[in-house]
């Protein structure tokens, strides 16, 4: 996972990867999203996939509005990321 600046403000753009190993096809995969400052969240948001057959890996990106990068982007000092739901 990546932390950006959007290109035409001063949000937070968050780029990962994801992967399907799991032997099914998927029309749409929800992705859980929270940054943190140590243990204190600053962010939590869901990213939808759409159309994620078996074995192969997409690149989403998900714009981060109510933080500004060049305040809290070096605040940021972990995260977790994990599938809600796929259908």
């Amino acid at each position: 996972m990546n932390i950006l600046r959007a290109e035409n403000s001063n949000d937070i753009i968050v780029r990962a990867d994801i992967e399907n190993r799991s032997g099914r096809n998927y029309a749409a995969v929800a992705i859980r999203i929270i940054l943190f400052n140590k243990n204190i969240p600053l962010a939590s948001t869901v990213v939808v996939v759409n159309g994620l057959p078996n074995g192969t890996t997409r690149t989403f990106d998900k714009r981060i509005e109510d933080l500004e990068y060049d305040k809290v982007a070096h605040e940021i000092t972990r995260h977790e990321i994990f599938i809600e739901n796929a259908y």
